[in-house]
Protein backbone atom coordinates (compact mmCIF):
# COMPACT_ATOMS: atom_id res chain seq x y z
CA UNK A 1 0.00 0.00 0.00
CA UNK A 2 1.85 3.19 -0.91
CA UNK A 3 3.01 5.96 1.64
CA UNK A 4 0.20 8.96 1.21
CA UNK A 5 2.93 11.50 2.69
CA UNK A 6 3.81 15.14 2.43
CA UNK A 7 4.42 17.14 -0.66
CA UNK A 8 3.30 13.26 -2.68
CA UNK A 9 0.85 13.99 -6.19
CA UNK A 10 -1.61 12.39 -6.74
CA UNK A 11 -4.57 11.42 -9.04
CA UNK A 12 -8.29 11.27 -8.37
CA UNK A 13 -10.43 9.21 -10.48
CA UNK A 14 -12.30 12.60 -11.46
CA UNK A 15 -8.78 13.66 -12.68
CA UNK A 16 -8.08 16.30 -9.83
CA UNK A 17 -4.51 16.61 -9.23
CA UNK A 18 -3.76 16.96 -5.65
CA UNK A 19 -0.91 17.55 -3.30
CA UNK A 20 -0.96 16.25 -0.14
CA UNK A 21 -0.37 18.30 2.84
CA UNK A 22 0.35 15.49 5.47
CA UNK A 23 2.44 12.61 6.31
CA UNK A 24 -0.70 10.92 8.57
CA UNK A 25 -4.11 11.33 7.57
CA UNK A 26 -7.69 10.60 8.94
CA UNK A 27 -8.60 6.41 8.39
CA UNK A 28 -9.92 6.28 4.81
CA UNK A 29 -8.69 10.11 3.60
CA UNK A 30 -5.77 11.68 2.17
CA UNK A 31 -5.37 15.63 3.48
CA UNK A 32 -4.49 17.43 0.47
CA UNK A 33 -4.56 20.09 -1.59
CA UNK A 34 -6.17 20.53 -5.21
CA UNK A 35 -3.13 21.30 -7.27
CA UNK A 36 -4.62 21.19 -10.75
CA UNK A 37 -8.31 21.34 -11.52
CA UNK A 38 -9.70 20.51 -15.21
CA UNK A 39 -11.49 23.94 -15.96
CA UNK A 40 -14.11 21.41 -17.92
CA UNK A 41 -15.66 20.07 -14.64
CA UNK A 42 -15.99 23.19 -12.31
CA UNK A 43 -15.95 26.95 -12.68
CA UNK A 44 -13.53 28.46 -10.56
CA UNK A 45 -12.96 32.12 -10.27
CA UNK A 46 -9.95 34.43 -10.31
CA UNK A 47 -6.90 31.36 -10.87
CA UNK A 48 -4.80 30.95 -13.50
CA UNK A 49 -5.05 28.34 -16.24
CA UNK A 50 -2.49 26.39 -17.57
CA UNK A 51 -2.45 23.62 -20.35
CA UNK A 52 -1.25 20.65 -18.88
CA UNK A 53 -1.92 16.72 -19.13
CA UNK A 54 -3.11 18.01 -22.62
CA UNK A 55 -6.09 19.89 -21.18
CA UNK A 56 -7.21 22.87 -19.93
CA UNK A 57 -6.78 22.94 -16.21
CA UNK A 58 -6.97 25.33 -13.14
CA UNK A 59 -3.73 25.90 -11.18
CA UNK A 60 -5.75 26.13 -7.44
CA UNK A 61 -4.84 28.27 -5.49
CA UNK A 62 -5.36 28.82 -1.50
CA UNK A 63 -2.92 31.97 -1.36
CA UNK A 64 -5.79 33.94 -2.44
CA UNK A 65 -8.58 37.14 -1.61
CA UNK A 66 -9.93 35.62 0.96
CA UNK A 67 -13.52 35.79 -1.44
CA UNK A 68 -11.79 34.36 -3.97
CA UNK A 69 -10.87 31.39 -1.79
CA UNK A 70 -14.44 31.04 -0.41
CA UNK A 71 -16.24 30.94 -3.60
CA UNK A 72 -13.52 27.89 -4.92
CA UNK A 73 -14.01 26.47 -2.02
CA UNK A 74 -17.80 26.43 -1.94
CA UNK A 75 -17.85 25.53 -5.71
CA UNK A 76 -15.96 22.37 -4.57
CA UNK A 77 -18.23 21.60 -1.90
CA UNK A 78 -21.08 21.40 -4.15
CA UNK A 79 -19.37 19.80 -6.96
CA UNK A 80 -17.45 17.30 -5.05
CA UNK A 81 -18.57 17.45 -0.92
CA UNK A 82 -16.02 14.13 -0.75
CA UNK A 83 -13.33 16.11 -1.29
CA UNK A 84 -13.99 17.99 2.32
CA UNK A 85 -13.97 16.32 5.61
CA UNK A 86 -15.80 17.24 8.55
CA UNK A 87 -13.92 15.87 11.29
CA UNK A 88 -16.22 16.06 14.68
CA UNK A 89 -12.61 15.29 16.45
CA UNK A 90 -10.95 18.43 15.78
CA UNK A 91 -14.70 20.47 15.07
CA UNK A 92 -13.01 21.71 12.37
CA UNK A 93 -12.61 20.85 8.09
CA UNK A 94 -9.95 19.63 6.11
CA UNK A 95 -9.35 19.56 2.33
CA UNK A 96 -8.01 16.58 0.42
CA UNK A 97 -9.71 12.82 -1.29
CA UNK A 98 -10.91 9.64 -0.06
CA UNK A 99 -8.68 7.42 -0.07
CA UNK A 100 -11.21 5.06 -2.62
CA UNK A 101 -11.14 7.99 -5.09
CA UNK A 102 -6.98 8.02 -5.45
CA UNK A 103 -6.33 6.51 -9.36
CA UNK A 104 -2.81 7.56 -9.06
CA UNK A 105 0.47 8.09 -7.09
CA UNK A 106 2.96 9.31 -8.18
CA UNK A 107 6.28 7.79 -6.75
CA UNK A 108 8.82 10.80 -5.51
CA UNK A 109 11.66 8.22 -4.57
CA UNK A 110 10.93 6.50 -8.18
CA UNK A 111 11.07 9.59 -9.99
CA UNK A 112 14.43 10.17 -9.08
CA UNK A 113 16.03 7.05 -9.71
CA UNK A 114 14.65 7.09 -13.09
CA UNK A 115 16.09 10.61 -13.34
CA UNK A 116 19.85 9.55 -12.45
CA UNK A 117 19.44 7.01 -14.91
CA UNK A 118 20.15 9.91 -17.53
CA UNK A 119 23.36 10.88 -18.57
CA UNK A 120 24.29 14.35 -17.27
CA UNK A 121 24.72 15.73 -20.77
CA UNK A 122 21.22 15.00 -21.77
CA UNK A 123 19.69 16.87 -19.22
CA UNK A 124 18.50 20.54 -19.71
CA UNK A 125 19.51 23.58 -17.11
CA UNK A 126 17.15 22.82 -14.28
CA UNK A 127 17.42 18.81 -14.14
CA UNK A 128 21.39 19.41 -14.46
CA UNK A 129 20.54 22.00 -11.15
CA UNK A 130 18.23 18.98 -9.25
CA UNK A 131 21.10 16.84 -9.89
CA UNK A 132 23.32 19.42 -8.41
CA UNK A 133 21.19 19.48 -5.42
CA UNK A 134 21.03 15.34 -4.72
CA UNK A 135 25.10 15.00 -5.28
CA UNK A 136 24.90 18.24 -2.73
CA UNK A 137 22.49 16.24 -0.44
CA UNK A 138 24.37 12.92 -0.61
CA UNK A 139 27.29 15.19 0.88
CA UNK A 140 25.35 15.45 3.47
CA UNK A 141 25.28 11.59 4.67
CA UNK A 142 21.84 11.17 3.20
CA UNK A 143 21.76 7.86 0.76
CA UNK A 144 19.92 8.08 -2.41
CA UNK A 145 17.27 5.71 -1.59
CA UNK A 146 15.78 8.30 1.33
CA UNK A 147 15.79 11.26 -1.68
CA UNK A 148 13.01 11.68 -3.81
CA UNK A 149 11.50 15.02 -6.55
CA UNK A 150 8.03 16.02 -6.79
CA UNK A 151 5.39 18.44 -8.26
CA UNK A 152 6.82 19.91 -11.82
CA UNK A 153 10.31 18.09 -11.01
CA UNK A 154 8.66 15.12 -11.16
CA UNK A 155 5.80 14.99 -13.74
CA UNK A 156 8.65 17.67 -15.83
CA UNK A 157 5.98 20.54 -16.49
CA UNK A 158 8.58 22.48 -15.23
CA UNK A 159 9.60 26.06 -16.23
CA UNK A 160 13.39 26.53 -16.48
CA UNK A 161 14.06 29.65 -14.04
CA UNK A 162 10.75 29.94 -13.00
CA UNK A 163 10.20 26.72 -11.42
CA UNK A 164 11.30 25.67 -7.82
CA UNK A 165 13.28 22.45 -7.90
CA UNK A 166 10.71 20.33 -5.19
CA UNK A 167 13.41 17.78 -3.52
CA UNK A 168 11.55 15.05 -0.92
CA UNK A 169 13.96 14.12 1.91
CA UNK A 170 12.33 10.99 3.94
CA UNK A 171 13.41 10.52 7.72
CA UNK A 172 13.57 13.59 10.18
CA UNK A 173 17.59 12.60 11.02
CA UNK A 174 17.98 13.03 7.64
CA UNK A 175 16.01 16.54 7.35
CA UNK A 176 18.13 18.01 9.87
CA UNK A 177 21.27 16.33 8.55
CA UNK A 178 20.36 18.71 5.39
CA UNK A 179 19.83 21.50 7.32
CA UNK A 180 22.90 21.46 8.98
CA UNK A 181 25.26 20.75 5.70
CA UNK A 182 23.66 23.66 3.84
CA UNK A 183 23.92 25.66 6.56
CA UNK A 184 28.25 25.34 6.60
CA UNK A 185 28.08 24.91 2.56
CA UNK A 186 30.31 26.86 0.87
CA UNK A 187 29.01 25.50 -2.66
CA UNK A 188 29.41 28.44 -5.07
CA UNK A 189 26.22 27.07 -6.59
CA UNK A 190 24.35 27.43 -3.67
CA UNK A 191 22.77 30.98 -3.06
CA UNK A 192 20.94 32.51 0.01
CA UNK A 193 18.44 35.41 0.11
CA UNK A 194 20.31 38.29 1.84
CA UNK A 195 19.19 40.44 4.63
CA UNK A 196 18.92 43.26 2.02
CA UNK A 197 16.44 41.29 -0.20
CA UNK A 198 14.72 39.78 3.09
CA UNK A 199 13.92 43.62 3.89
CA UNK A 200 13.09 44.34 0.05
CA UNK A 201 9.83 41.47 0.59
CA UNK A 202 9.03 42.64 3.66
CA UNK A 203 8.43 45.89 1.97
CA UNK A 204 7.04 45.02 -1.22
CA UNK A 205 4.89 42.26 0.09
CA UNK A 206 2.29 42.17 2.94
CA UNK A 207 3.41 40.42 5.53
CA UNK A 208 2.14 40.14 9.29
CA UNK A 209 2.25 43.55 11.36
CA UNK A 210 3.14 41.27 14.14
CA UNK A 211 6.91 41.30 12.41
CA UNK A 212 9.07 45.05 12.46
CA UNK A 213 11.35 44.68 9.35
CA UNK A 214 13.85 43.69 11.72
CA UNK A 215 12.60 40.46 13.10
CA UNK A 216 11.18 39.58 9.60
CA UNK A 217 14.66 39.30 8.53
CA UNK A 218 16.08 37.94 11.11
CA UNK A 219 13.64 35.19 11.32
CA UNK A 220 13.53 34.67 7.64
CA UNK A 221 17.57 34.79 6.67
CA UNK A 222 18.83 31.98 8.76
CA UNK A 223 16.33 29.46 6.94
CA UNK A 224 17.81 26.94 4.58
CA UNK A 225 14.86 24.83 3.47
CA UNK A 226 14.70 27.71 0.51
CA UNK A 227 17.14 28.76 -1.81
CA UNK A 228 18.75 28.71 -5.01
CA UNK A 229 20.89 26.28 -6.78
CA UNK A 230 22.73 27.69 -9.98
CA UNK A 231 20.18 30.46 -9.93
CA UNK A 232 17.14 27.82 -10.03
CA UNK A 233 14.92 28.22 -6.62
CA UNK A 234 14.99 25.09 -4.69
CA UNK A 235 12.70 23.81 -1.97
CA UNK A 236 13.59 20.87 0.54
CA UNK A 237 10.85 19.05 2.00
CA UNK A 238 11.47 16.62 4.69
CA UNK A 239 9.07 13.46 4.94
CA UNK A 240 8.84 11.56 8.32
CA UNK A 241 9.57 7.68 7.84
CA UNK A 242 6.25 6.08 8.42
CA UNK A 243 7.30 4.49 12.28
CA UNK A 244 8.02 8.18 13.00
CA UNK A 245 4.72 9.40 12.46
CA UNK A 246 3.47 11.80 16.01
CA UNK A 247 0.02 12.81 15.13
CA UNK A 248 -3.22 11.77 16.53
CA UNK A 249 -6.54 11.79 14.92
CA UNK A 250 -8.36 9.85 17.27
CA UNK A 251 -7.89 13.25 20.14
CA UNK A 252 -10.21 15.41 20.83
CA UNK A 253 -8.72 18.48 19.92
CA UNK A 254 -11.21 21.02 21.25
CA UNK A 255 -11.03 25.01 19.69
CA UNK A 256 -10.85 27.31 22.71
CA UNK A 257 -10.40 30.65 20.73
CA UNK A 258 -7.49 32.56 19.27
CA UNK A 259 -4.56 33.24 21.59
CA UNK A 260 -1.01 35.34 21.69
CA UNK A 261 1.67 33.46 23.49
CA UNK A 262 4.95 34.17 25.02
CA UNK A 263 7.41 30.19 25.49
CA UNK A 264 10.35 29.00 25.64
CA UNK A 265 11.36 26.55 22.59
CA UNK A 266 12.46 23.26 24.40
CA UNK A 267 12.28 21.11 21.61
CA UNK A 268 11.92 21.77 17.72
CA UNK A 269 12.95 18.28 16.54
CA UNK A 270 9.76 18.16 14.88
CA UNK A 271 9.59 21.30 13.49
CA UNK A 272 10.94 20.42 10.36
CA UNK A 273 7.66 18.29 9.06
CA UNK A 274 3.95 18.96 8.18
CA UNK A 275 2.30 18.51 10.19
CA UNK A 276 4.79 19.70 13.11
CA UNK A 277 5.68 21.18 16.12
CA UNK A 278 7.47 22.57 18.76
CA UNK A 279 7.56 21.26 22.34
CA UNK A 280 7.65 24.34 24.99
CA UNK A 281 8.09 25.17 28.27
CA UNK A 282 7.42 28.39 30.46
CA UNK A 283 4.83 29.88 28.37
CA UNK A 284 2.56 32.69 29.12
CA UNK A 285 -0.90 33.57 27.49
CA UNK A 286 -1.18 37.14 26.13
CA UNK A 287 -4.12 37.47 25.65
CA UNK A 288 -7.61 35.91 24.22
CA UNK A 289 -7.81 33.13 26.81
CA UNK A 290 -6.90 32.52 30.57
CA UNK A 291 -3.27 31.60 31.69
CA UNK A 292 -3.11 28.06 30.87
CA UNK A 293 0.36 25.84 29.96
CA UNK A 294 1.10 25.33 26.57
CA UNK A 295 2.64 22.39 26.04
CA UNK A 296 3.08 22.41 21.91
CA UNK A 297 2.73 24.42 19.01
CA UNK A 298 1.31 22.70 16.16
CA UNK A 299 2.52 23.75 12.32
CA UNK A 300 0.19 23.30 9.62
CA UNK A 301 1.51 25.90 7.47
CA UNK A 302 5.11 25.46 5.65
CA UNK A 303 6.32 29.17 6.59
CA UNK A 304 5.78 28.18 10.55
CA UNK A 305 8.29 25.36 9.95
CA UNK A 306 12.21 25.88 10.96
CA UNK A 307 10.63 29.19 12.84
CA UNK A 308 12.63 28.49 15.84
CA UNK A 309 15.22 26.82 17.48
CA UNK A 310 15.70 24.97 20.89
CA UNK A 311 16.42 26.94 24.06
CA UNK A 312 15.35 30.21 22.01
CA UNK A 313 12.38 32.43 23.12
CA UNK A 314 9.07 32.68 20.85
CA UNK A 315 5.76 35.03 20.38
CA UNK A 316 2.73 33.28 18.66
CA UNK A 317 -0.81 33.75 17.75
CA UNK A 318 -2.62 30.94 16.74
CA UNK A 319 -5.96 28.54 17.68
CA UNK A 320 -5.62 27.72 21.09
CA UNK A 321 -6.72 23.83 21.73
CA UNK A 322 -6.98 21.50 24.50
CA UNK A 323 -5.88 18.16 23.25
CA UNK A 324 -7.24 14.81 24.93
CA UNK A 325 -6.32 11.70 24.18
CA UNK A 326 -6.75 8.35 25.80
CA UNK A 327 -3.33 8.87 27.74
CA UNK A 328 -3.13 12.49 28.11
CA UNK A 329 -4.73 16.10 28.22
CA UNK A 330 -2.88 19.67 27.71
CA UNK A 331 -3.10 22.97 25.51
CA UNK A 332 -1.98 23.30 22.31
CA UNK A 333 -1.99 25.88 20.07
CA UNK A 334 -2.04 25.46 16.31
CA UNK A 335 -1.38 27.19 13.53
CA UNK A 336 -2.66 26.84 9.79
CA UNK A 337 -5.63 24.70 9.50
CA UNK A 338 -7.36 25.03 6.38
CA UNK A 339 -10.00 27.62 7.88
CA UNK A 340 -6.85 30.17 7.96
CA UNK A 341 -8.05 31.00 4.25
CA UNK A 342 -11.09 31.66 4.60
CA UNK A 343 -11.12 33.35 8.26
CA UNK A 344 -9.67 36.40 10.07
CA UNK A 345 -7.34 34.42 11.85
CA UNK A 346 -5.40 33.24 8.86
CA UNK A 347 -3.99 37.03 9.17
CA UNK A 348 -3.61 36.75 12.83
CA UNK A 349 -1.23 33.87 13.46
CA UNK A 350 2.62 34.15 13.11
CA UNK A 351 5.27 32.78 15.38
CA UNK A 352 8.55 34.50 15.73
CA UNK A 353 11.47 34.12 17.56
CA UNK A 354 12.59 36.71 19.54
CA UNK A 355 16.20 36.97 17.95
CA UNK A 356 16.38 40.14 16.55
Amino acid sequence: MAYFHEAALVDSIDDVQFKIYSNTHPKGFIIAKPKYVPSDLINLTGLKKRFLFSKSVFRFNLFNNKEIVKRNLDAIREKFPEYIYKCEKHRNWFLGLPEKKVKKFYDAKNGLQELLKVPIEDLDSYLKATRKMIEILGKAGIPMENLGISHSTLLGNYTPGKSDIDILIFGIGNGWKAIRHLEKSENPSLKWKSGQDWAKYYRDRVVSKAYSEEEYVANMVRKKDDGFIDGNVFSLFCIENENESWYDWEAEHEPLGTVNIKAKVKDAYYSIVRPGYYELEDSAVLEGYKNVPIRRIITWARPFNLQAKEGEHIEACGLLEKFKSEDVEFYQVVMGYFDTYTTDRGEKEYLKALIS
